[in-house]
């Protein structure tokens, strides 16, 4: 449908690198030492707070023995804040905002589950620009408003 609006998710890259080194029974400082980085560069890998070069992702599949799709993959930053809405907000916050938008505990938390396509579908621009606010965020920090 030319000419429509839609709106996708802003993401952000994730790793499974700790759950498979630790499934082969790997250190850090193991895998490290197999791909040629520092013990600290395997420790920021795992806690999403860099993103390996082509090379380095390469190298850490052949060694993990996986595709890199398995290891490394994108999902949505609203799915995140989500998840973490009960230690940041009240209980009473979070149930005036649901109350306010009309909607129930189970689709809020699970917006960040849905497909792009769903989303545009079932939630207006207005909606999650106020979703956005109330996480604490702007709307262009978590979604893309996109013509199709």
């Amino acid at each position: 449908m030319i000419g429509e609006k839609s709106v996708k998710f802003k993401t952000k890259i994730k790793t499974r690198i700790k759950e498979i080194r630790n499934n082969l029974c790997l250190s850090q400082q193991d895998l490290a030492d197999r791909i040629g980085v520092s013990r600290q560069t395997i420790y920021f890998l795992e806690k999403g707070k860099y993103n390996p070069s082509l090379t380095i992702s390469f190298k850490i599949a052949e060694v993990l023995n996986r595709p890199l799709n398995e290891i490394f993959y994108q999902e949505p930053i609203i799915k995140e804040e989500l998840n973490e809405i009960k230690y940041k907000k009240p209980y009473k916050e979070v149930e005036d905002f649901i109350n306010t938008q009309g909607i129930d505990h189970n689709i809020l938390f699970r917006i960040g589950d849905i497909d792009e396509e769903e989303l545009s579908k079932s939630f207006s621009k207005e909606f999650l620009e106020e979703l956005a606010e109330f996480l604490g965020y702007k709307f262009d920090d978590l979604f893309i408003d996109a013509d199709i």
